[in-house]
């Protein structure tokens, strides 16, 4: 197994070096399914950013999820309900910026853009492009 084309934060992948052996305690057997991204950081808690549903006037907002405790759906979507304050009320679904709908946890990708969407239709509008300047789109893209 070569290192060369690993970056580094992804070593515990591979475990061929003696070195990286403290690094097999703290990733746990479920996260090699998990999107790459996460596997960087696995210790670090996901931080998604959150439009609201045809809201082009208000910039994402910030969600921080812990990734040592399991995911409650329910429960995310009640804290983005309260976050959001989306004036169709309550958050039922969670959707990505092409519009198709995240259902669970395990598909959220830490750095990632969601739409919060409530009893509406999802609303196709250029979120990304109005409401976040584009050097910060950068750094998260290419995490």
């Amino acid at each position: 197994c070569s290192h060369s084309y690993l970056s580094h934060g992804r070593k515990e992948l591979c475990g061929t070096r003696n070195s990286d052996g403290l690094q097999f305690h703290t990733v746990a057997p479920w996260k090699s399914n998990v999107p790459a991204r996460w596997q960087k950081h696995t210790h670090l808690p996901c931080m998604i950013h959150v439009f609201r549903n045809g809201d082009l006037l208000s910039p994402p907002f910030p969600l921080l999820l812990s990734k040592s405790t399991p995911l409650q759906w329910d429960t995310l979507l009640a804290t983005l309900t309260e976050k959001a304050n989306l004036r169709s009320g309550a958050v039922n679904k969670l959707c990505r910026l092409d519009g198709t709908q995240v259902s669970g946890g395990e598909e959220l990708v830490s750095g990632d853009y969601y739409v919060a969407v409530g009893n509406e239709e999802y609303k196709k509008l250029p979120y990304l492009e109005l409401l976040v300047p584009r050097d910060s789109v950068c750094g998260k893209l290419w995490y």
